[in-house]
C-alpha cells in the first residue's frame, strides 16, 4: 500500500493515484488523517458535491458550499474546484486532503475537458502554499495531461498476502473455518491480478459450508482478467505430456520452471509480427507507442522471455500454453490487436492498465512467450529483449510423429486402427485426421484423403523459414542450434515426358 506522507511533506499540490478501487484510497486517506488531528479530508464526486469525510472537514464543507447543499453548489466539477480556490484565504484549510472521485473523466470529457482542466490548472500554486493537495483517483493506464504540475502514483493491486487476509476474514465472518496453509495459498494464487473489492467479492461468491472453493475462484478470476482488454486467462490443462517430441524444448523450460527465478505467469502472444509489423509505418503512431511501451516494460521491469518460430501447426501455440500448466502457474494470453484504440493515448492507457494486470498476476515475475511466423518482420530491439532465446519448431520428424500419433488416438478411442502415411504432417494436422475420423465416422487412412498438409500447400514459405532458422536459432527437437534437416528435399522436380 502507498503513503501519502512524503507528497504532503513535499507540498504536492495534484497527486493523481492509479487505483483499480478508489474506495481504498478514501480510506487509506481518512487512516493517515486520523493519525492527524488537523488534517481535514473533504471528498467530491459529480453526485455529492463537495462533502466532509472527518469532523475536522465540517466547516470548511460549509465554507465552500456557502452553506448550499453541496450537491446544487459543488456537483458541477468546474464550479468545485472554483470553490477550492478559496481554500487560499482560509486558515483552517492548512494542510486540507480532497479526494475526488471520476474527476479524470471530466478531464477527459470533449466538451468540459478544457475548462476542468484549466480550473484544475488554477488551484496549483494556490494549494501548494497552504500544504493542501488534492487527489485524484483514476484508472489503471490513465494519460497525465499535465506532466509537469500533477504527479502520478500507482497504488499496486494486493499481494498475496493480503488476498490470504481477505480470505480470512470473510471466512471467520462466515462462521467457517479459517483455510488452511496450503489452501490459503491456492486462494491467494486464484486471485492475483483482482483488486482488493474484486477479490471479497469473488470469495464471498466461491464460500460453501466446507469453505472457499477454488476452482470457482479460478474460474471468476478469469471472467474478471478477461473484462480487461487484450487480456484473458487461459483454461486449457495441457502439459508437456500431452505433446508428442520437442524434447529440447521440453528439457529447457522444465529447467527454466524448476530455477531460482520461476516465472509467476507465462504471458502468451501469439503471431507478434502481426500485430507489430506496422510499427515503421503506422502513421497514427499507435504501433509504435505500443511497441516502445512493451520495450520499456520489459526492461524496466526485468522481464524477459522466448519467440517460438516456424509454420502453421507445429505446436509453437501448444507448447506456450502448456509451459505454464507444466509449472503451476497461470498462462495469460495478451492480444495486442485487442489492446489497440483509434487513437494513440487511448492505445497507451490499454497498454499501461493490461501490463499492471500481467505484473499483479505475476507477481513481479511475467515470462513473456510470442509466436511468429515471420521473425524478420520484428524490430532488432524487441528480439533483444526476449533473452531465453528464439527458437524454431520445426514440421516433426518420423521418430516424434510416432509419439504424436498415440496421443491422439487415445484421445479419440481410435488405438486399433491402421495409421495413415503422413510424411510431412504436423502435429496439428495428426489430430486434425484423428478428429475427422472420429466426427465422421471414418477410418484413419480414409480420414487422410480429406487433409492437405502445410507442407504441400506452403512448401515455399517453409523452406524460406528453415533456411533463415539455420544456423541462427534453437532447435526445439534437437540439441543445439538448428539445421536445416540433410533429406529435405529442395529445387525443381522438373519431367519432360
Amino acid at each position: 500500500m502507498i503513503s501519502l506522507r512524503p507528497y504532503r511533506k513535499a507540498a504536492v499540490p495534484l497527486l493523481a493515484i492509479q487505483t483499480a478501487d478508489p474506495a481504498e484510497i478514501i480510506r487509506l486517506v481518512v487512516k493517515e488523517a486520523d493519525n492527524d488531528p488537523v488534517n481535514p479530508v473533504l471528498c467530491w464526486d459529480c453526485i455529492h458535491g463537495i462533502v466532509p469525510w472527518n469532523l475536522q472537514a465540517e466547516g470548511l464543507s460549509k465554507f465552500l458550499n456557502n452553506d448550499q447543499d453541496p450537491a446544487i453548489a459543488t456537483g458541477n466539477p468546474i464550479e468545485a474546484l472554483r470553490a477550492l480556490e478559496r481554500l487560499g484565504t482560509e486558515d483552517t484549510a492548512n494542510k486540507s486532503i480532497i479526494v475526488t472521485l471520476g474527476m479524470a473523466d471530466m478531464l477527459a470529457d470533449p466538451s468540459s475537458g478544457i475548462p476542468t482542466r484549466q480550473a484544475l490548472w488554477n488551484l496549483r500554486d494556490i494549494l501548494s502554499r497552504q500544504s493542501i493537495i488534492i487527489i485524484l483517483t483514476v484508472p489503471l493506464g490513465w494519460r497525465n495531461p499535465f506532466p509537469d504540475d500533477i504527479c502520478v502514483v500507482l497504488s499496486p493491486l494486493p499481494t498475496k498476502e493480503e488476498h490470504e487476509r481477505i480470505a480470512c476474514k470473510l471466512c471467520s465472518a462466515a462462521g467457517l473455518k479459517e483455510p488452511s496453509k496450503k489452501d490459503r495459498e491456492g486462494i491467494s494464487d486464484a486471485l492475483l491480478g483482482l483488486s482488493g473489492f474484486a477479490s471479497e467479492q469473488a470469495i464471498a461468491l466461491s464460500l460453501t459450508k466446507q469453505g472457499i472453493d477454488i476452482e470457482s475462484l479460478r474460474a471468476r478470476k478469469r471472467q474478471q482478467i478477461s473484462e480487461t482488454p487484450g487480456l484473458s486467462v487461459y483454461a486449457g490443462k495441457e502439459t508437456f505430456g500431452d505433446l508428442g517430441g520437442l524434447n529440447q524444448a521440453k528439457k529447457l523450460f522444465t529447467s527454466l520452471l524448476n530455477g531460482k527465478r520461476k516465472p509467476g505467469a507465462v504471458i502468451f502472444i501469439d503471431e507478434i509480427e502481426k500485430s507489430l509489423t506496422g510499427s515503421s509505418g503506422d502513421t497514427s503512431g499507435v504501433s509504435q507507442s505500443m511497441l516502445q511501451y512493451l520495450l520499456t516494460y520489459m526492461q524496466d521491469n526485468n522481464a524477459t522471455g522466448s519467440i517460438f518460430i516456424g509454420p502453421p501447426g507445429a505446436a509453437k501455440s501448444a507448447f506456450a500454453k502448456a509451459i505454464g500448466n507444466e509449472g503451476a502457474i497461470p498462462t495469460v494470453s495478451l492480444d495486442l490487436g485487442g489492446i489497440k484504440g483509434s487513437l494513440v493515448g487511448e492505445s497507451e492507457a490499454r497498454m499501461r492498465k493490461a501490463l499492471s494486470v500481467v505484473t499483479a498476476i505475476s507477481g513481479g515475475r511475467p515470462f513473456f512467450v510470442a509466436t511468429c511466423n515471420a521473425i524478420s518482420v520484428l524490430p532488432p530491439e524487441l528480439r533483444r529483449r526476449f533473452t531465453i532465446g528464439t527458437m524454431f519448431f520445426d514440421l516433426p520428424s518420423k521418430a516424434e510423429r510416432d509419439t504424436i500419433w498415440p496421443i491422439y488416438l487415445k484421445k479419440y478411442g481410435l488405438t486399433k486402427q491402421k495409421i495413415p502415411e503422413c510424411e510431412g504432417w504436423t502435429g496439428a494436422e495428426i489430430r486434425q485426421c484423428a478428429d475427422l475420423a472420429d466426427r465422421l465416422g471414418l477410418s484413419l487412412i480414409e480420414a487422410a484423403k480429406f487433409i492437405v498438409p502445410v507442407s504441400v500447400s506452403a512448401r515455399d514459405k517453409i523452406q524460406t523459414l528453415r533456411t533463415e532458422a539455420s544456423g541462427c536459432y534453437l532447435s526445439a527437437s534437437g540439441e543445439g542450434i538448428y539445421r536445416v534437416p540433410t533429406n529435405v528435399k529442395s529445387g525443381r522436380n522438373i519431367n519432360l515426358d
